[in-house]
C-alpha cells in the first residue's frame, strides 16, 4: 500500500469515548474455586524510590526529532511531566514495572513500529494509554491499533488541542487504574490476614451458599457461621454480601475468574 492510500480522510479519527478505558467496566465471570490464601501475592508495596519514578508522565516516542520537539513544546505548554525516548525499543528497555501516565507514540518507526510496541506492552501486562499519530493514517493500521485497545489515534496534521485533551483523558484513566489497583492491593492483602476459618466462611459465600449450608459443612452452629460473615464484612469493608462478593472479585487473578468453557455435547 502506498502512503496515503487508502487512508482515513479526517485528520482526527474518532473512536468510543473514554469510557471504553474505564476500569471498573469488567465482565468478569468468576466459576472456579479460588484460594484466597494465594491472594497475598498479588500485593506489591511500593518503595519511595519506585513510586518517585513511577510518577505519572507523557512518554513521548518519536524517532524523529523535529515531531519530538512539537510535542515536547505541546506537552510543556501545559506544565506535563514527560520523558522522550527516540525509538519503541528504548521505552521497553527501562524498567516497565509501575509505570503510570499515558504513551504518545508515532506509528512508523525503525526498529519496531508503534503498533509492535502496543503487542509488547499486551504481553508483559503494561497497560498504559496509548495514543498514536502518524502522517498515514491507513485504515488497517488504525483499525489493528484501536482494537488493540489504543485510546485514541491521530493522523497529521492534528488539533494541537485535541490532542492534548486526550492525552489529559489518558493520564485521568490512567489514575483511575492506578488508584483501583492500590485499592486491590489493599484487600488481597486483608483477605490473606483473614484466619483459615474466615477463609472457609468466605469461600462458601462466595461460592452462593446459603448460612446453614456453610455452617453444615464446617460443623459449626449456623449463629457462629452469621459472626463469622459479619467479622469478614467488616475486615474487608464491605456493606452487604453482594459488595463483599464483588471486592473478591476485583481482586481474583483474571484466570481465575474467567468461567470454564463448556464442552460441546457429543453427537
Amino acid at each position: 500500500m502506498t502512503p496515503g492510500e487508502g487512508a482515513l480522510p479526517a485528520a482526527h479519527c474518532a473512536f468510543p469515548s473514554v469510557s471504553r478505558w474505564e476500569p471498573y467496566e469488567r465482565n468478569r465471570h468468576p466459576s472456579d474455586r479460588l484460594r484466597f490464601d494465594q491472594l497475598a501475592r498479588f500485593s506489591y508495596p511500593m518503595t519511595a524510590n519506585r513510586s518517585e519514578r513511577t510518577a505519572p508522565k507523557v512518554y513521548l516516542i518519536d524517532d524523529d526529532p523535529v515531531a519530538t520537539m512539537l510535542l515536547v513544546d505541546l506537552v510543556e505548554s501545559v506544565n506535563l511531566p514527560h520523558v522522550v525516548f527516540a525509538s519503541a525499543v528504548t521505552f521497553l528497555d527501562q524498567d516497565l514495572d509501575g509505570l503510570q501516565g499515558c504513551i504518545v507514540s508515532d506509528l512508523r518507526m525503525p526498529g519496531m513500529s508503534g503498533l509492535d510496541l502496543q503487542e509488547q506492552l499486551q504481553r508483559r501486562g503494561v497497560n498504559l494509554p496509548i495514543i498514536f499519530i502518524s502522517a498515514f493514517a491507513e485504515v488497517q493500521s488504525v483499525v489493528r491499533a484501536m482494537r488493540g485497545g489504543a485510546l485514541d489515534f491521530f493522523q497529521k496534521p492534528f488539533s494541537s488541542q485535541e490532542l492534548v485533551d486526550r492525552i489529559q483523558d489518558g493520564l485521568r484513566i490512567d489514575r483511575q487504574r492506578a488508584e483501583l489497583l492500590r485499592r486491590n492491593r489493599e484487600t488481597g492483602e486483608r483477605i490473606a490476614q483473614l484466619t483459615p476459618r474466615e477463609k472457609d466462611v468466605l469461600q462458601g459465600i462466595f461460592e452462593g451458599k446459603i448460612t446453614k449450608v456453610i455452617a453444615d459443612e464446617l460443623g459449626i452452629g449456623v449463629r457462629t457461621t452469621e459472626t463469622y460473615r459479619q467479622l469478614i464484612m467488616q475486615k474487608l469493608d464491605a456493606g452487604s454480601v453482594a459488595e463483599l462478593v464483588r471486592t473478591v472479585i476485583d481482586v481474583m487473578p483474571v484466570a481465575q475468574s474467567r468461567p470454564p468453557r463448556r464442552k460441546r455435547p457429543a453427537r
